[in-house]
C-alpha cells in the first residue's frame, strides 16, 4: 500500500540556535544577518549529511525521521536499479531542482541552485561523489528548504495547507506527490470551499473555532494529536483537511505515517457503549467521523428541543457500528452488518487500490466507486445492492411525510414549540440516517430499524 510521506518542521519557524559548529562571525551587516560565514564552514547551500546538522537542535525529530520511508528513499531506488534515473532521483534526494521529464537521461537545465543533488550528478570527481552521498534520501532540507551556507541563513519553509491557488499548490508535498494532490482536489475534503460556497477566509471564520477546528482544519487536528504542536499559534487563515492533517511527516509510529489510530467509543449509547477498534488505517477516519453527541445532549434534545437537532453531520462510525442514534424504548434494533467484517472499514471502500508505475497506489479522492465492492459482490453495477438504498430512501420519505402530515417539517424538529417530544423521538432517526449519507450502505440493518420503528411509533 502506498505511503504518502511529507515533511513538516516541528519546532516552528523561529531562529535556531546551532551551537558548537560555526566559525568566528563576520561583522554585522555583511553577507548574512550575522555577517558572512566564519572559517570552518563549507559554502554549500544544501548541507545534507543525512540530517546530522539538523539533529543538533531537532534530535528527537531526526531520530523518528530515520524510521520513515523518506530516510531510505535513495536506497529504495537502488534496490530497483533506478539510482541513475533522473526522473526518480528528483524526488528521492535533496536540493534537486533540475527540469526532468519522464524518460529523460540527461539533465539540460540544472535549475537555480548550485549545491543540490542534480548539480553533482553524474559524479566527475571525488567532491561530486562525496556531495552526492551527502544529499541522498528525502532529508529535512528537501521539504524545508536549504540550511546553508550558515545556520543564520536558515529560514525553514513549512505549510499545513494542501489546497490549490490558481495553478499552484500550497502543499509542501506537491512537488513529488502530485498525483495524490490532484486526487485530493476531487475529494470532499478538497472541495470544502466549493461545497460551502466559502472563500478560505470565510471558511476560517466558520470553522477555526475550539469546537470545530480539530476536525475542520489541518492546524486544529495536528494540534490535537501531535505533542510538538500543542502550543502552536495557528497560521491564518486556517488550512483545509489535507496531507499533513492525516499523515505525520516526521514519524512512522503508525502505518502509513498516519497521525492517530486510537479506538473511538460511541458517546451516546443507551445500551453498552460500542467501540470502533481494530480497523487499521480506518481508525484515523473515525477520529472525526462520529456523531459527537453525549447521552445528556441527546436526551436533552428530545426533552427540550435543540437548535442543531440530531447528531453532528458525520455519524458514519456510529451507523457502521449500529449504535449512537436515539432509540425508542420498547423496540428492537438490529445492529449487526456484514460490512463490520471489512478489514479496514472506511479505507477499504473509500480509497480504491490501483497500480501506478508497477506500484500499489491508494487513490486519495475518496470518491467511492463500485470497484472495491465487486470483490465481495461480483457484477455489482451500483450501490443499490438488493434494493437496499431504495428501501432506506423510501422509509425516509415515508417518515418525513408522516411528520409533515402532523405539522412538523424536518427543519422544525428542533423547536420545542413546533414539535412534541414523541415527534422528536421519531424524527431523530431521520436526521441520523440522513447525516450518515450512505442511505443504508454503512449498516442497512440499523438504518432500517431506526426508520421502521420511528414510523410505527408516531403512526396514529
Amino acid at each position: 500500500m502506498v505511503n504518502i510521506r511529507i515533511f513538516l518542521v516541528t519546532a516552528c519557524a523561529l531562529p535556531l540556535l546551532f551551537l558548537g559548529c560555526e566559525g568566528p562571525e563576520g561583522p554585522d551587516g555583511a553577507d548574512g544577518p550575522q555577517g558572512p560565514a566564519g572559517e570552518g564552514f563549507d559554502v554549500y547551500t544544501y548541507v545534507g549529511d543525512n540530517a546530522t546538522s539538523c539533529g543538533g537542535c531537532h534530535d528527537a525529530t531526526v531520530e523518528t525521521w530515520h524510521d520513515t520511508g523518506h530516510s531510505g528513499a535513495y536506497a529504495s531506488l537502488a534496490a530497483e536499479g533506478n539510482e541513475n534515473n533522473p526522473y526518480c532521483l528528483q524526488c528521492h534526494t535533496v536540493g534537486f531542482d533540475a527540469t526532468v521529464a519522464y524518460g529523460d537521461t540527461v539533465l539540460t537545465d540544472n535549475g537555480t541552485n548550485d549545491s543540490g543533488f542534480d548539480d553533482y550528478w553524474p559524479a566527475e570527481n571525488d567532491e561530486d561523489t562525496a556531495r552526492l552521498a551527502a544529499l541522498e534520501n528525502v532529508q529535512c532540507e528537501a521539504c524545508h528548504g536549504p540550511m546553508g551556507p550558515t545556520i543564520y541563513y536558515h529560514n525553514p519553509e513549512y505549510s499545513f495547507a494542501t489546497r490549490i491557488v490558481g495553478e499552484e499548490s500550497l502543499s509542501t508535498c506537491a512537488a513529488c506527490h502530485h498525483s495524490q494532490i490532484e486526487e485530493w482536489e476531487e475529494s470532499a475534503h478538497g472541495m470544502a470551499l466549493e461545497t460551502h460556497g466559502f472563500t478560505i477566509e470565510e471558511y476560517d471564520e466558520e470553522f477555526d473555532r475550539s469546537s470545530c477546528g480539530t476536525c475542520h482544519t489541518s492546524e486544529g487536528f495536528v494540534k490535537e494529536y501531535d505533542a510538538d504542536w500543542t502550543d502552536m499559534e495557528r497560521p491564518e487563515p486556517a488550512s483545509l483537511i489535507g496531507c499533513v492533517t492525516c499523515h505525520d511527516p516526521h514519524s512512522d509510529a503508525n502505518e502509513h505515517q498516519l497521525r492517530n489510530l486510537d479506538d473511538v467509543t460511541v458517546l451516546y449509547d443507551q445500551n453498552e457503549a460500542a467501540v470502533f477498534t481494530g480497523y487499521g488505517s480506518g481508525q484515523l477516519c473515525a477520529q472525526c467521523h462520529h456523531a459527537r453527541r453525549s447521552t445528556d445532549n441527546v436526551n436533552g434534545q428530545i426533552a427540550d428541543g435543540y437548535a442543531h437537532f440530531g447528531p453532528h453531520g458525520s455519524p458514519q462510525m456510529d451507523m457502521f457500528l449500529g449504535s449512537g442514534s436515539y432509540e425508542i424504548a420498547g423496540y428492537t434494533y438490529n445492529r449487526l452488518a456484514t460490512h463490520q467484517n471489512v478489514e479496514q472499514a472506511c479505507v477499504s471502500c473509500h480509497m480504491e487500490l490501483i497500480e501506478v508505475h508497477d506500484r500499489d497506489h491508494l487513490v486519495h479522492s475518496n470518491e467511492v466507486t463500485v470497484t472495491p465492492c465487486q470483490g465481495c459482490h461480483p457484477g455489482l453495477e451500483d450501490f443499490d445492492y438488493a434494493g437496499g438504498q431504495t428501501e432506506i430512501t423510501t422509509l425516509m420519505d415515508d417518515l418525513e411525510a408522516l411528520l409533515v402530515s402532523q405539522g412538523v417539517p424536518i427543519d422544525s424538529l428542533g423547536s420545542a414549540t413546533a414539535s412534541t417530544a414523541e415527534q422528536r423521538m421519531a424524527g431523530y432517526a431521520w436526521v441520523f440516517v440522513n447525516n450518515d449519507g450512505s442511505h443504508g450502505v454503512h449498516n442497512p440493518a440499523y438504518a432500517a430499524s431506526l426508520l421502521t420503528n420511528a414510523i410505527d411509533f408516531i403512526t396514529p
